[in-house]
């Protein structure tokens, strides 16, 4: 797949000149080409530096101890099996300007865990070994994924219209380039059938708990077929490879576009996998976090069906055994384009009563839900004492907000700023219980808990524990629900967080706890590993905070949550992921799961409720009354004065 150095957001710095022009030598034979022109360089003093932009774009290069710079990703998509032949970028007049100041590092990450210590933002600014930076006026990556509802051919031409010369604190800039690509067309359509959309991979024990949901599926027009493991042909070098193997068929074969993986995976404290929890294969993604983490559960695995050529990935180049693995001895990356070949979600249920109750909700969810335009936001100081003194997980859910319309944010915030309520455990249930269509929780977390800092406190974590759960943090296990009765509205789920996704770890982890059973979500999106975020203002730009912006952008706008899954990997894909890539990169996109039907349509159900089907309870009227007369804070505070 790569030939570059670095990619970030597609197409935002092309603001003219940009029509496309194909031209055919033959049939198959093909070109086209694309002028780019760039706004107006600014130059902003910033503190003791300057930042470059053009425009008001804010896409930038960005690289660890090396300085940010403006740059340009633009993506083309073609048919699959289509070969680039070439790719040029020719340059009009090139300008030069001396700069009075250094230009700005990029941001660091860090770990977004509850066990793990936060590291310090200490930018690296001796830039006195770079010549010149980038190095290359523009690269390009190749792959192939299942993008925006096709399968095609992802080029993605990266250019950095600037240029920095540190000894001499210079840069050179070009205002307009030209792209050339040459490409030949394949002879024929390797996915003409479409006998299928959805194929359920399950164990044997699950196919009568499944079958309602099969069912429902083929009804509503969605062509749906089950397939247990012990149907599955034994090709591979092991269980995983074959089931991999399997969907690829299921993609070429019948037209699959989506795979539901139903089942868990846990192993015990020798490695084993443990029997009572161990029913639906894993992939050891083998990317590590220091010392903390050497490898942890990839879904990707299972949608990353081909290489950049059409070919199988097997994401084990050097044959090892070890997969995905990128450390100073081995990498497998490179010979790994990491674009989804089909759009995945896992439900890793673990009894045929978790699978029933899972089938049962996501039924009623498409029948009788009801968009109430409605989202509970909940957010801290993720990284306290960062230079902007930002609180990075409330300016995450306000970027949030701003792609979704007119929605209505329910604030928990540890600020407790611009009308947010208490970030307590009992307004996070509060929350669930308040028929919302998301949730959106941004800070730190692990399999078992998700929590976040008050404001420029580092030793205090939020929400604070209360009676009914003595531990600090939401949703520890799953004790919080116990106060969470929202049966019949489910929203979607998003973990900013380390982890909350690690199955591996726990059957019950956060993402998964936080919607089985009859209570809670509908889908989660989360880390199944170790994630990252950023300080300050650059929380959204890269990372898990880009990955929860752009989540939530997906469902407002794609709608069904294995396209937003899938548009997501390769939009991260496109944006950051090369050879000069960092850890955090590579572990983001790798990681990023989710929870739940990948078909599911997050919009009103085609069926209205009715009143006959809605259920008063005594713990209903009980919440109403709390929320009514705002009791909930007095309560929690009541709770942790009994702890103490």
């Amino acid at each position: 797949m790569k030939k570059n150095i670095s990619i970030l957001f597609v197409g935002i710095l092309i603001l003219s000149g940009m029509n496309a022009i194909a031209g055919f030598d033959d049939e198959l034979h093909q070109m086209m080409s694309e002028q780019v022109s760039f706004s107006k360089l600014t130059i902003l003093q910033k503190d003791e530096y300057v930042q470059l932009s053009f425009g008001d774009s804010d896409s930038s290069l960005i690289r660890e101890n090396k300085p940010l710079m403006p740059m340009v990703c633009k993506t083309y998509s073609f048919p699959f099996g289509t070969i680039i032949d070439e790719v040029t970028v020719s340059y009009q007049e090139t300008y030069q300007q001396i700069l009075t100041s250094k230009i700005i590092p990029s941001p660091k990450t860090s770990y977004i865990s509850t066990e793990i210590p936060i590291k310090q933002d200490d930018r690296y600014t001796d830039y006195s070994i770079l010549d010149v930076y980038p190095e290359h006026k523009h690269e390009y990556t190749l792959g192939s994924g299942f993008y925006r509802g096709e399968h095609v051919i992802i080029l993605n031409v990266i250019l950095y219209p600037v240029q920095y010369y540190p000894n001499s604190d210079t840069i050179s800039y070009t205002p307009q380039v030209t792209i050339d690509v040459t490409y030949t067309l394949p002879k024929s359509n390797v996915f003409a059938l479409d006998e299928y959309d959805l194929l359920v991979l399950s164990p044997s024990e699950f196919s009568d708990e499944l079958q309602p949901l099969i069912d429902y599926k083929n009804n509503d027009g969605i062509g749906t077929i089950l397939k247990t493991l012990d149907e599955i042909p034994d090709v591979g070098n092991d269980q995983p490879e074959s089931i991999k193997y399997f969907i690829k068929g299921a993609i070429e074969q019948w037209g699959v576009d989506y795979v539901l993986l139903v089942g868990g995976w846990v192993e015990d404290s020798n490695g084993e996998p443990d029997s009572a929890y161990a029913k639906f294969p894993i992939r050891k993604a083998y990317i590590p976090s220091g010392n903390y983490e050497s490898w942890f559960p990839s879904d990707l695995y299972y949608a990353d069906i081909y290489d950049e050529h059409g070919n199988f990935s097997t994401w084990d180049d050097d044959g090892d055994g070890k997969y995905a693995e990128m450390t100073s001895l081995s990498n497998d990356i490179p010979a790994m384009d990491l674009y989804p070949d089909v759009a995945i979600g896992r439900i890793p249920c673990v009894t045929e009563t978790e699978v029933t109750e899972i089938v049962e909700k996501i039924i009623q969810y498409e029948q009788h839900n009801k968009m109430t335009n409605k989202i509970v936001q909940v957010g801290g100081d993720t990284f306290p004492g960062d230079p902007e003194l930002i609180n990075e997980g409330e300016y995450a859910n306000e970027q949030v907000m701003n792609n979704l319309g007119d929605y209505e944010s329910i604030r928990l915030w540890a600020s407790k700023s611009d009308g947010a309520k208490t970030l307590s455990k009992g307004n996070i249930a509060n929350g669930f219980n308040n028929n919302v269509d998301f949730v959106d929780f941004s800070g730190h977390g692990s399999y078992a808990s998700w929590a976040t800092h008050a404001p420029n406190d580092e030793s205090t974590w939020l929400p604070a524990k209360a009676l009914f759960s003595p531990y600090t943090g939401w949703l520890y296990i799953d004790y919080d629900l116990f106060f969470v009765n929202n049966k019949e509205k489910h929203p979607v789920v998003v973990f900013n967080a380390c982890s909350c996704s690690k199955f591996s770890e726990s059957y019950q982890c956060v993402s998964w706890t936080s919607i089985r059973g009859e209570t809670g979500g509908i889908a989660s999106f989360g880390a199944s590993g170790i994630g990252y975020g950023s300080y300050g203002t650059s929380e959204t730009e890269r990372v898990w905070g880009w990955m929860e912006v752009n989540i939530f952008k997906g469902i407002y706008n794609d709608k069904i949550l294995g396209d937003v899954w899938s548009n997501c990997q390769a939009e991260y894909t496109n944006n950051f992921i090369n050879e000069d890539a960092d850890i955090s990169d590579y572990k983001t996109v790798v990681e990023m799961t989710l929870f739940g039907d990948p078909t599911l349509a997050i919009e009103d159900g085609k069926e209205p409720r009715s009143h006959s089907m809605v259920q008063t309870s005594l713990i209903d009227i009980l919440e109403h009354f709390i929320q009514t007369y705002e009791l909930t804070e007095l309560i929690d505070n009541f709770f942790t004065l009994i702890n103490l």
